[in-house]
C-alpha cells in the first residue's frame, strides 16, 4: 500500500513539475532555499476610550459608559472611561468605566481590562476601576465587512496586466475581478506571488494556485492579484509593491479590508512569510506553500498576530521542514514563530509519517488567529493529488474561508 501511494504521489508530481517550475525556474529553485483604505476607527489594533462618564449626583453617582472594542481592531482591546465631573463639590465624581470589548462578541478575544477612572473635578471622589476583561473583540470569523473607498463607485479598472508605479519603477501585475463584478460587493482580496523565476501569468495559469475556481464554486467570487518579480526572486522593494497595489485596489475596486489574503509558493511561500511578519494589520490570513525563512528579505518583525497556514513535503529538499541541524531555518520555524506570535499553545508538531496529508491545529491560539501545519509525502511542489484531487488548494480555501 506504501509502494501504491509513494508511486502515485510521484507520478503525480511528476507529471506537475513542469506546471510548478518550468525550465531553467527548476535548476534555479533548487537553490533558492538550499543556499541557505481601513477606516480610522480600525486602524491600530484598538480602540480608544469611550465617552466621558455622566457626571454623578449628591445622592447617586452615575458610571461612565465602558469603551467599545472596535469592529475590526487587531487587538480589541479598549481604554475605561473616566471619572465624571460632579454636580457640586459635595457630590462625587462618577465612576470610571471599565473597558468593553469589540464588536463581536459572539467569538472574539477578551478585551483587555479597562483602566481605572479619574477622579472626578472639583475634589470629586476617584472614579470606580476599570471593569473585568470585556467581552471579544479583535478581528474574528464572520466580522462585519469594512468596505474600501473604491465601494460605490464606478471603476474603469478591468481584469488583465497592469502597470503601477512603485519604488520610483514601472512594475507589474495582473488582476482578475469577478464577471459580474458588483461595485457594492466587498470581495475577498488575495495576494498570490510566484516562484522563482517564474511570472504572474504562471500563476493565472494555475487559476491563482487553483483558489479562484474554488471560490466561484462556493458562490464567493473573489479579487485576485498576481504581482511580477524583478528579476529571479523577490525583495525588500516588493514591500512596497504590496502596498501601492492593495493601496490603488482599495480606492479603484469593492474589497472587504479586513480579508485581504496573501499566498504563494516556494519563493512566493517566502514573500507571503516576509509579509507576514510586519503587515498583519493588512493581511487577515496568509498561506505559505513550500515556504522558508532564509535566503529572502525578513523586515523587522511586529509579533503581532495573523491567521497562518503553512504545507511542506516532507521529502523537499529545496525548502525543507528543517535546513540540516539549524535550530533557526526551515518550515518547522515558521510556525513555530506564528504560533508564538498568536498565543498558541507550544507543541511539538505532528508530521506526516505515513498516509496522506497530515495537517495540525494548533491548540490554545488567540480566537481568530489560528496556526495550521499541513506535511505530506512529497517534495518541493503545490501539487499533490489525494482521491483525485490537489488538496493544497482545498486545505488553503477551506483555512480562508473561514474568515
Amino acid at each position: 500500500m506504501m509502494a501504491q501511494k509513494s508511486a502515485r504521489s510521484l507520478k503525480s508530481r511528476l507529471s506537475h513539475a513542469c506546471v510548478a517550475c518550468t525550465g531553467v525556474a527548476v535548476a534555479v529553485a533548487a537553490t533558492a532555499c538550499a543556499i541557505d483604505d481601513v477606516p480610522p476607527a480600525a486602524t491600530g489594533g484598538s480602540s480608544t476610550g469611550g465617552s466621558a462618564p455622566t457626571a454623578g449626583t449628591n445622592a447617586q453617582p452615575t458610571s461612565g459608559a465602558p469603551a467599545s472594542g472596535g469592529s475590526s481592531a487587531q487587538a480589541g482591546a479598549s481604554a475605561g472611561g473616566s471619572g465624571g465631573s460632579p454636580v457640586s463639590s459635595a457630590g462625587q465624581g462618577g465612576a470610571g468605566g471599565g473597558g468593553g470589548g469589540g464588536s463581536n462578541a459572539s467569538a472574539g478575544m477578551s478585551g483587555a481590562a479597562g483602566s481605572p477612572g479619574g477622579s472626578g473635578a472639583g475634589g470629586g471622589s476617584a472614579g470606580a476601576g476599570g471593569g473585568a476583561a470585556g467581552g471579544s473583540g479583535g478581528l474574528l470569523p464572520g466580522n462585519p465587512p469594512v468596505l474600501s473607498a473604491g465601494c460605490g463607485k464606478d471603476t474603469t479598472v478591468t481584469s488583465g496586466k497592469k502597470t503601477i508605479k512603485s519604488t520610483n519603477q514601472d512594475r507589474t501585475y495582473i488582476i482578475d475581478i469577478p464577471a459580474n463584478y458588483d461595485k457594492s460587493k466587498p470581495y475577498r482580496l488575495f495576494y498570490t506571488s510566484h516562484w522563482i523565476g517564474s511570472t504572474s501569468e504562471a500563476v493565472k495559469d494555475q487559476n491563482y494556485y487553483f483558489l479562484k475556481p474554488l471560490a466561484n464554486a462556493a458562490n464567493e467570487p473573489a479579487i485576485f492579484v498576481a504581482p511580477q518579480s524583478d528579476g529571479q526572486t523577490w525583495q525588500q522593494k516588493d514591500h512596497a509593491l504590496f502596498d501601492d497595489i492593495l493601496a490603488y485596489v482599495k480606492a479603484n475596486l469593492c474589497i472587504d479590508t479586513t480579508r485581504v489574503f496573501a499566498t504563494g509558493f516556494s519563493f512566493g511561500g517566502m514573500i507571503t512569510y516576509s509579509l507576514s511578519v510586519n503587515h498583519q494589520k493588512d493581511i487577515r490570513a496568509a498561506v505559505g506553500i513550500a515556504p522558508a525563512n532564509y535566503n529572502i528579505y525578513v523586515p523587522q518583525k511586529t509579533h503581532a498576530p495573523i491567521a497562518w497556514m503553512q504545507t511542506t513535503g516532507m521529502g523537499d529538499t529545496t525548502c525543507p521542514w528543517v535546513q540540516g541541524s539549524s535550530a533557526t531555518n526551515g518550515a518547522k520555524f515558521i510556525a513555530i514563530e506564528h504560533a508564538a506570535d498568536n498565543g498558541c499553545t507550544a507543541a511539538e508538531i505532528p508530521t506526516w509519517k505515513s498516509g496522506d496529508h497530515v495537517c495540525y491545529d494548533y491548540a490554545g491560539c488567540k480566537a481568530g488567529y489560528p496556526t495550521k501545519v499541513c506535511t505530506f509525502d512529497g517534495g518541493h511542489t503545490n501539487i499533490d493529488s489525494e482521491g483525485g484531487k490537489n488538496w493544497i488548494p482545498e486545505e488553503s480555501w477551506k483555512f480562508f474561508k473561514q474568515f
